[in-house]
């Protein structure tokens, strides 16, 4: 029997999710994630190999002492080959996982060659999502179970990649930002090693006047460039050039697998019509993020919800994202959980959060069989129920409590 009148909106505003129930169903999230981990740590350690093969194996060359070959595919795949039967189907057909990254990531992956493979991709894993969360719970610590359980950061710890640690930088730049803008931008500068990732950092910081953010990042990047030089040479640094063919190649020849793992305007659409078309698409949708971010940062108003806006469209902004890339869309689902709260629009506004919530886990599950990727249209979905929200809108919204139990905020989803 179909609800009717007020019990069908009634079952459609989730008012029955309160906070009690929002901490069972994260830590119920959390809990099977976590029994999916020793799967994933299967896979990684069989025959198919990880992305993460391209991290531990530019560590083992410089732990090798041959640091100047972390570039070099030949190298690479020798490191990998002898891991047999580990990536047996990549090394079996002369294949490696190549490492494409700009020198200074190698800061963070090279202690990882001085363990054996199946050792270091766990404590990076476990390492990488703890600091993860760490900043996460900071940014909204009413919200610690839910975080815990986020689907962004499960798909990318089944990945182990990059996408938990460097989320973790960002959501450290919104968490300093206030109280130590200078840091806050050293956060910023942390993305070098995927500045794709810090396309609208500019255009935020250049509309909100945030002088000391964009020093504390105009100092680290060439920190880290100057460090990733004294440690590992000259002739590394040059040898990253190597890496751009490989790239390249991945963005021309590739198939529709590779894109429909993406997350971007371009992926979506490339796959749908044509790379020509994709290159279009993203170029307006683009333009539109520089805008909306501009016209948000330079107005006064709350910073919590511009940060929120700014990490949402990060996804639209760029080209080039992969699904294991997002976990830090935490930052604008907790801004809209509150805002939810504090301001219901509708009673479409908790489903709402929920899909959003589910997005990242629920797309990349749908995306090869439905020769589809949903996640950059559902992306769009988020910016415009944060944009709606914040003052330049014209909605009015009020700058809420601070973000700490400590500075009395309390949410009662």
């Amino acid at each position: 029997m179909m609800l009717e009148g007020k019990g069908w909106r009634a079952a459609l505003d989730l008012r029955w999710l309160g906070m009690g129930r929002l901490r069972a169903y994260g830590l119920i999230l959390a809990f099977v994630g976590a029994v999916s981990l020793p799967w994933a740590y299967l896979q990684a350690t069989g025959t198919g190999g990880s992305d993460f093969l391209a991290f531990w194996s530019a560590g083992r060359l410089v732990e090798q002492g041959q640091v100047a070959q972390v570039y070099d595919l030949p190298a690479t795949y020798r490191v990998q080959a002898a891991l047999w039967p580990i990536s047996r189907e990549h090394t079996a057909a002369g294949e490696a996982f190549a490492f494409v990254n700009p020198p200074p990531l190698l800061l963070a992956v090279a202690p990882l060659g001085w363990l054996d493979y199946r050792v270091a991709i766990v404590v990076w894993v476990l390492g990488s999502y703890a600091l993860w969360f760490r900043m996460a719970r900071r940014w909204a610590p009413e919200f610690a179970a839910p975080i815990a359980g986020f689907p962004g950061a499960l798909v990318a710890a089944w990945h182990a990649q990059t996408g938990l640690l460097l989320s973790a930088a960002q959501i450290a730049m919104a968490n300093l930002l206030l109280k130590h803008p200078l840091w806050a931008g050293a956060m910023v500068g942390l993305l070098v090693v995927k500045p794709h990732l810090a396309l609208l950092v500019p255009v935020a910081f250049l509309a909100g006047r945030q002088w000391r953010a964009m020093l504390g990042a105009a100092i680290t990047v060439p920190l880290l460039i100057a460090l990733a030089w004294l440690m590992f040479g000259t002739q590394t640094l040059l040898n990253y050039s190597h890496s751009w063919p490989v790239s390249q190649g991945l963005m021309d020849h590739s198939g529709p697998e590779f894109f429909l793992r993406q997350t971007t305007v371009y992926a979506a659409v490339r796959v749908a019509w044509s790379a020509r078309a994709g290159l279009m698409a993203q170029g307006v949708v683009s333009m539109a993020m520089v805008v909306a971010v501009w016209r948000a940062w330079r107005e006064p108003g709350d910073l919590d919800g511009k940060l929120a806006l700014l990490l949402a469209a990060v996804p639209l902004a760029t080209p080039y994202m992969f699904s294991y890339d997002q976990p830090f869309l935490i930052v604008p689902l907790c801004w809209l959980a509150r805002q939810v709260r504090l301001a219901p629009h509708s009673a479409w506004d908790r489903p709402m959060v929920l899909l959003f919530y589910l997005s990242p886990l629920v797309t990349r599950a749908l995306a090869l069989p439905l020769h589809a990727n949903l996640m950059p249209w559902l992306t769009m979905g988020l910016v415009w129920a944060v944009w709606r929200r914040l003052p330049v809108a014209g909605q009015g919204a009020s700058r809420g409590p601070g973000r700490t139990p400590a500075e009395g905020h309390v949410c009662a989803f």
